[in-house]
C-alpha cells in the first residue's frame, strides 16, 4: 500500500491567512520596508515635527516681539463726547540678562476729522538684579530645550533601532519556521521510506507483521509534526507582516540563508562602545544636565526680588479741549521681600534631591550597562560553541542512522532502534537550526546592548 500524502489544513473561507504568490524578501529588504512603513517609526518621525518646533519656540525667547492694537471708541467728558480711532503698536524685548524692555506708541484721531489727534509714546525697562537676573538663569530654559531636543533625537534613534532589531528577530523566526517545515517533511519522508523497507522485510519473511505498527505510528506522528510546522510558519508570517505594516494576507517568504559565521568580539572594545553610544545612557546624561540647569533656576528663585525700574512717557497733542505736551520719566528700585513663604526653598531642596537621586540612578545604569554588555558578549561566545556542538551532534546522528538502516536490512537491528535513530536525527536537525538562529540573535542582541544597531545596518536617520 502506497503511503498517503499529508492532507492540507482546511481553513474557513475569508480567514486572514497569508496566501497567493510568494513575496520573497531578503533581510535587507525587510529592514528597508520597516523603515518606510512601520507605524511606530512613522509616528516617531511625525512627533519630531512638533519637537523641532518646540525648540524653535524656546530659542526665540530673546527675539523682540511686536503687536498692533486697533480701537474705535467714544469718549465722554463733562458733557462733551467724541468718537475716535486709536492705533497702538507695541514692541517687547526680553534680554538675555532677564530684563524686559517695552515700547508703546499710540495715535488717536477723531472720526469727524478736523484735527484734534494726539500721540502717546512710552518706553519701560525692568531689570532684575537678584531673582530672575543674570545670563545663566535666563539661558537655562533654552539649554534645557536644546538638551531635550537631543534627548528627543536619541528617542527616535531608539525607536528605529528597536524596530530594526524586532524585524531582524521576526525575519529569522520566519526563516526558522520555514526550515522546520523542511526538516519535518524530510523526517516524514525518512519514516515513509522505513515503512516501505518494513513491508519488503515482511514479504521476505524477515520481520513480524506486527512490528510495522510502530513505523505506521511514526508516519502519523511525523504528519502531525509537518502540520504543526506549517502552522508556525503562518504565525511567523503574520508577526513579520505586522512589523512591516503590510497586508496580513501577503504570502511573505524569507529567502536569506540562516548559516552562522563566527564573529570575534573584543570585550573591552564592546564596553567602550556601549559607554560611548548606548542610547539610554546618553539620554540619561542629557537628563542629568537638564537637572543641573533646573537647579540654577531653582537656586535663583530663592533670592529676593530686587529690580531696577525705569520708564519714560511722552504725550503730544490736545485731548478734548486741553493740550498735553509733556514728558514723564521715572527711575528707581523695586524690592519685594517674601514673608513666611517657604515654597521657593522647597522647590530648591526638591531640585537638589532629585539631582542627587538621578546621579545615583546614572551610576546604577552604568553598572547595569556593563553587566548587560558582558552578558551579551559571553552569550555570543557560548552561542558559537553551541553551534559547533550541534553541528557535530547532527553529523553523528546522521551517521548513526545510516548504520542502523544498514543493520536493519541484514536483520541485525530492530525496527524500534531505527525509529529511535530517526527521532534522534530529527532532534539533532532542530537543535542545529536553533543553535544557528540563537547565535545570530545573540549578535543582534549584542548590537542592541552596545548601541551599534544603526551603525551595523548603515542606517542614517531622515531627521
Amino acid at each position: 500500500m502506497a503511503p498517503q500524502p499529508v492532507s492540507p489544513v482546511v481553513l474557513p473561507m475569508g480567514a486572514p491567512i497569508p496566501a497567493g504568490a510568494p513575496l520573497e524578501l531578503t533581510l535587507d529588504e525587510a529592514v528597508a520596508l520597516s523603515l518606510r512603513y512601520n507605524r511606530g517609526v512613522r509616528s516617531a518621525y511625525l512627533q519630531r515635527v512638533v519637537q523641532r518646533f518646540d525648540l524653535r519656540v524656546a530659542e526665540r525667547a530673546f527675539v523682540p516681539r511686536g503687536e498692533i492694537g486697533l480701537e474705535v471708541v467714544q469718549r465722554r467728558f463733562d458733557g462733551l463726547s467724541r468718537s475716535e480711532t486709536l492705533i497702538s503698536p507695541a514692541a517687547t524685548w526680553r534680554t538675555p540678562l532677564g530684563g524686559t524692555v517695552r515700547f508703546v506708541w499710540a495715535r488717536a484721531d477723531p472720526l469727524q476729522g478736523g484735527g484734534g489727534g494726539y500721540d502717546t509714546a512710552g518706553v519701560s525697562l525692568t531689570q532684575p538684579l537678584l531673582r530672575g537676573g543674570g545670563l545663566a538663569v535666563n539661558m537655562a530654559p533654552i539649554q534645557i530645550a536644546r538638551l531635550q531636543e537631543e534627548i528627543n533625537r536619541l528617542q527616535l534613534e531608539a525607536t528605529v533601532a528597536g524596530t530594526v532589531s524586532a524585524v531582524i528577530l521576526s525575519y529569522r523566526g520566519l526563516a526558522q519556521a520555514q526550515e522546520q517545515v523542511a526538516l519535518a517533511e524530510a523526517s516524514l519522508e525518512r519514516t515513509r521510506a522505513l515503512l516501505e523497507t518494513n513491508r519488503d522485510l515482511i514479504q521476505a519473511g524477515r520481520m513480524a507483521e506486527a512490528d510495522i505498527v510502530q513505523t505506521e505510528s511514526g508516519v502519523a506522528n511525523q504528519e502531525v509534526a509537518v502540520l504543526q510546522a506549517r502552522q508556525q510558519v503562518v504565525s511567523a508570517q503574520l508577526g513579520l507582516l505586522q512589523l512591516l505594516a503590510l497586508a496580513s494576507r501577503t504570502n511573505v517568504v524569507a529567502v536569506d540563508p540562516m548559516a552562522a559565521a563566527r564573529v570575534e568580539v573584543d570585550r573591552d572594545r564592546a564596553l567602550e562602545t556601549a559607554f560611548a553610544a548606548r542610547i539610554d545612557l546618553l539620554a540619561q546624561r542629557k537628563s542629568l544636565e537638564q537637572m543641573r540647569q533646573s537647579m540654577i533656576i531653582a537656586r535663583n528663585q530663592t533670592l529676593w526680588d530686587l529690580s531696577l525700574v525705569a520708564t519714560a512717557t511722552r504725550d503730544d497733542g490736545p485731548r478734548f479741549f486741553d493740550r498735553y505736551d509733556e514728558t514723564d520719566t521715572t527711575v528707581g528700585l523695586r524690592l519685594s521681600l517674601p514673608i513666611g513663604d517657604l515654597s521657593r526653598r522647597q522647590t530648591w531642596l526638591a531640585s537638589e534631591t532629585a539631582m542627587q537621586t538621578a546621579e545615583l540612578a546614572y551610576e546604577e545604569m552604568q553598572q547595569s550597562v556593563e553587566s548587560q554588555v558582558l552578558d551579551a558578549v559571553q552569550a555570543v561566545d557560548a552561542g558559537w560553541r553551541q553551534v559547533e556542538a550541534a553541528q557535530r551532534a547532527r553529523t553523528l546522528s546522521a551517521r548513526a542512522l545510516e548504520i542502523g538502516q544498514e543493520r536493519l536490512r541484514f536483520g541485525r537491528a530492530s525496527n524500534f532502534e531505527v525509529l529511535s535513530l530517526q527521532a534522534d536525527l530529527r532532534a539533532a536537525d532542530v537543535q542545529s537550526l536553533s543553535a544557528n538562529i540563537a547565535y545570530l540573535n545573540a549578535l543582534t542582541a549584542l548590537d542592541q546592548q552596545i548601541g551599534s544597531t544603526l551603525e551595523t545596518w548603515r542606517i542614517s536617520l531622515n531627521d
